[in-house]
């Protein structure tokens, strides 16, 4: 079976759909030999065109934008249809070149690359699977004028989507596909990286990771640096909690790109903030990409997760299989639907006190019912259950071809 796996983004450069896509497929080709895989992405903070080796995978990156894109008008039109159609071009040259063809292709993520897969899958009649990883209004992809003309906007013939949430089902569903094309699953959770750990353990952890000392509750949240994940908004949080609470800010900042000085911007107003506001005992922001998640996971009372929107926010099953409680603002369809008040955190509304006073709640849980509710979640989204099931749609889609 010959999968091609497409991603919008790959590592190094950061992608939280392309770190899972790559962590699903290293799993599902250690447990069923018979998957032959090939990457290709695209890239943002890139802009080459490169074969690469990620950590025993071959990789094929296309990024060929040749002009950068002005403010706006009739000349940012013009470059933004320059850089599609040099690289669709680059994308189906690559794509005929293939040998063998795919079975079936992946795509996660929407970018110029993806667009272009989508195009080939069509008129190759490959059957293709879309993973929908962020919100968004609709799960087709992004075709300008007038390459509307010639390229397909719409889905292979031989097609699957796979919402993270049934927000996303929704979202599918209110656009035309039927129910029966769509797979409505969590991300996985690894059994094997994610599961609680005993207070000696934890106590190491923060010893290793944090700059806290004494008898203290501590909150976490790692996520990149930008406003729709709202870490200011923590800041605001511990400064109206008792002195007791501690919280751990962690996440890369991306160095380039469009949005790259308005994320840098923010960043470091958070730790201006912190400083001014006499945080720093209480308040340690870090910058970097974080390879051992789960291990802030492990050691917190409490994992925050304040993000403004979301397609699903897996850190969240990812905490509640640690065994640690999470407290979040409410996105419907996606918090709501895997946050369950008082038994494994709260939803708290977008407002300090309100927030905080769940946060308190949340870490009376007992150490029962953590684990209790860690065992929940995994007997729903470990990667044993998922792991099944997305080999099981892999073989329906080769067939059906």
């Amino acid at each position: 079976m010959n999968v091609l796996l497409v991603s919008s983004k790959y590592m190094p450069e950061y992608s939280g759909s392309g770190f899972r896509a790559h962590n699903e497929y290293r799993r599902l080709c250690e447990k069923y030999p018979d998957i032959k895989l090939k990457v290709l992405c695209g890239a943002e903070t890139f802009n080459n065109i490169e074969d690469y080796d990620y950590e025993g995978v071959k990789v094929s990156r296309i990024a060929a934008k040749p002009l950068s894109l002005p403010g706006g008008g009739i000349m940012r039109r013009l470059a933004l249809l320059r850089n599609f159609q040099k690289e669709v071009s680059a994308v189906h040259a690559y794509l005929k070149k293939l040998d063998p063809q795919p079975d079936v292709i992946h795509i996660f993520g929407k970018n110029y690359v993806t667009s272009a897969v989508i195009d080939y899958a069509s008129k190759q009649n490959i059957p293709t699977i879309i993973e929908l990883c962020n919100d968004m209004v609709s799960p087709y992809h992004f075709v300008p004028f007038p390459h509307r003309l010639w390229m397909e906007t719409k889905f292979p013939p031989h097609f699957n989507i796979v919402a993270i949430s049934d927000h996303l089902r929704d979202v599918s569903m209110k656009n035309g596909v039927p129910d029966e094309k769509i797979w409505c699953r969590p991300n996985p959770v690894d059994e094997k990286k994610f599961f609680p750990v005993s207070d000696a353990e934890k106590a190491a952890m923060r010893k290793e990771f944090t700059k806290f000392t004494g008898d203290y509750k501590l909150l976490t949240y790692v996520a990149k640096y930008k406003r729709t994940k709202n870490q200011e908004f923590l800041v605001d949080v511990v400064k109206s909690l008792p002195e007791e609470y501690k919280l751990y800010l962690g996440g890369p900042i991306v160095d380039s790109g469009p949005k790259a000085k308005e994320d840098r911007d923010f960043y470091e107003n958070i730790v201006r903030r912190v400083k001014e506001e006499g945080l720093e005992n209480r308040v340690q922001v870090e910058s970097g990409f974080v390879k051992n998640v789960e291990k802030f996971y492990q050691m917190a009372d409490v994992y925050l997760f304040p993000s403004i929107y979301e397609g699903l926010g897996t850190p969240m099953l990812e905490s509640i299989a640690c065994g640690t409680p999470v407290v979040s603002i409410l996105i419907k369809g996606v918090t709501d639907f895997w946050i369950k008040n008082g038994e494994n955190g709260f939803i708290a509304e977008h407002e300090v006190e309100n927030f905080a006073s769940k946060v308190v709640k949340a870490t009376g849980f007992s150490k029962e019912k953590r684990e209790n509710e860690s065992r929940k979640i995994l007997n729903i989204a470990g990667t044993n259950v998922i792991d099944r099931e997305y080999y099981a749609l892999l073989e329906k889609m080769t067939e059906s071809r």
